[in-house]
C-alpha cells in the first residue's frame, strides 16, 4: 500500500468553548403556585394517600387469605380425622350387629326348643 503523508503545519488556532455561568448560592425565591397548580398538588397528594391506604389494604387481605388458608387447613384435618372416626365407629357398629343377630338367632333357637 502506498504512503499517505499529511503536510505539517506550524500553527494552530485554538478555539476555546463557552463557559457555563457560575452558579448562583442563593435560590430564586419561589412564586406562589398558581390555583391549577394547587390543585395538581392537592389531587397528587390525595392519590398518594389513596395509593398508600391501598398498599396497607393489600397487605391486611393478604395476611387475610394466608390465616385463612391456615384454618382451612386444620379444618381439613379435623374433617379427616372425622371421618377416620365416623368409619371406625361404623366398623364397630356393623360388628355389633351382626353379633345382635346371631344372638337373636341363637335366643329363637332355644325358646324354640322349650317351647
Amino acid at each position: 500500500m502506498p504512503e499517505i503523508s499529511m503536510p505539517e503545519s506550524g500553527s494552530a488556532e485554538i478555539i476555546p468553548f463557552p463557559t457555563r455561568p457560575a452558579a448562583s448560592p442563593v435560590p430564586p425565591a419561589k412564586a406562589e403556585p398558581t390555583a391549577a397548580e394547587a390543585r395538581l398538588t392537592r389531587a397528587l397528594t390525595g392519590l398518594n394517600d389513596a395509593v398508600i391506604a391501598q398498599r396497607a389494604a393489600v397487605a391486611a387481605w393478604r395476611s387475610a387469605l394466608g390465616d385463612l388458608k391456615t384454618v382451612t387447613g386444620r379444618l381439613g384435618n379435623s374433617l379427616r380425622s372425622y371421618n377416620d372416626s365416623l368409619g371406625q365407629l361404623d366398623a364397630r357398629v356393623s360388628m355389633l350387629r351382626t353379633e345382635a343377630v346371631k344372638l337373636k338367632t341363637w335366643a329363637d333357637n332355644v325358646l324354640a326348643r322349650k317351647g
